[in-house]
Formats: C-alpha cells, sequence, structure tokens
C-alpha cells in the first residue's frame, strides 16, 4: 500500500500532466481558430453548403475542446482538494 506521501506525488503528477493537456488543447484551439478565420474570410462572398458544413465541424470541434479544457481543469481543481486533504 502506498503511504500518503507517496499518494501525495502521484496526485501531483497526475495534476501537472493535466496541466501540459491543457496548454496543449490550448494550442490545437488556437490552430483551429486561425482556421475558423481564415475559411470564414475564404468564404465571404462566396457562400458554399460545404463552406458552411466546414465552418460548423470547426466550430462545433472548437466548442468541444473549451469543454475538454473545462473539464481537465475541474479534474484537476478535484486531485488538488484531495491532495489537500490527506
Amino acid at each position: 500500500m502506498a503511504s500518503v506521501e507517496e499518494v501525495k506525488v502521484n496526485v501531483a503528477a497526475s495534476v501537472a500532466g493535466a496541466e501540459r493537456a491543457v496548454v496543449g488543447i490550448q494550442a490545437v484551439a488556437d490552430q483551429l481558430d486561425q482556421s475558423l478565420a481564415l475559411l470564414r474570410l475564404t468564404a465571404v462572398g462566396s457562400f458554399h453548403p460545404a463552406t458552411a458544413a466546414a465552418i460548423a465541424s470547426l466550430e462545433q470541434a472548437r466548442g468541444r475542446l473549451d469543454e475538454a479544457t473545462q473539464l481537465t481543469r475541474a479534474a484537476m481543481d478535484s486531485a488538488n482538494q484531495f491532495r489537500s486533504l490527506i
């Protein structure tokens, strides 16, 4: 059985890994924002259903990244709360 200190170290490592994941998610989100901006700019004046579908899909992907970030941060908060209690 792991000692309390080992548990704390493992929880801290898990939180650090989750923080790195959030940074990565943010980088991907930034790239999607750039893609969306370029696609919207390109589509101005030449509306096509395929372009609208592409924009909608990118917007949905971007929203899911926001959700993933929120869920990851909530997990980190819970893990840190657990670590502070033990």
